[in-house]
């Protein structure tokens, strides 16, 4: 029964990919085009040393935004970036409930630091909702939220691929290494 399975499984994903990538279908559709050139790159699902990195710097951007949808923007910009997708949703998973207060407070901590040094970009349309205290109060969280988020994502996402890509590459090293056959000692001339 489990063999059976696995077979309807295997041959329904290889049903659906040769559907989405037919050439009458990638003709006719350029939403297909874009789909298939993006989504059934084999690229982005196999880890390589580049596009591991990658997928971790778009996975660490997106979980500090703390959106509603976090794991569909991932996807969505991993595609794009052409890095590995399954890595950039994983990481939007660091950002669960027991996780979600210190994120937002630092965000909202960084946001408010930023808007303190560098001017708030926004003063002039919260003039306009200066009457509502409790209005004002929550537009400028959500502009702190919002300018700390993309700042700590900025900012840890080629700290993410830097350390990412370099330990891959030691790792790598390490096993090519562990792998290389042992060599016999050769004596020397007897003296």
């Amino acid at each position: 029964m489990v063999d059976f399975a696995k077979g309807y499984f295997r041959r329904s994903i290889f049903k659906t990919y040769r559907f989405f990538k037919h050439p009458r279908k990638l003709k006719t559709s350029p939403i297909m085009r874009w789909f298939a050139r993006h989504f059934l790159d084999k690229r982005v699902w196999k880890p390589t040393q580049h596009t591991f990195a990658g997928g971790m710097a778009v996975g660490l951007f997106v979980t500090v935004q703390l959106l509603p949808i976090q794991m569909p923007t991932a996807a969505i910009l991993a595609a794009i970036f052409r890095v590995n997708i399954p890595i950039a949703i994983a990481l939007c998973w660091l950002s669960n409930p027991a996780t979600l207060a210190p994120i937002g407070l630092l965000e909202n901590w960084m946001g408010t630091w930023i808007m303190h040094k560098f001017g708030d970009p926004t003063a002039a349309a919260a003039a306009i909702v200066e009457e509502h205290e409790t209005l004002a109060r929550g537009i400028q969280f959500a502009k702190a939220m919002f300018l700390g988020g993309v700042f700590l994502g900025g900012a840890l996402a080629p700290v993410g691929y830097i350390l990412s890509y370099f330990i891959w590459g030691a790792i790598d090293q390490w096993n090519k290494f562990r792998k290389q056959p042992d060599l016999p000692l050769e004596k020397g001339p007897e003296i």
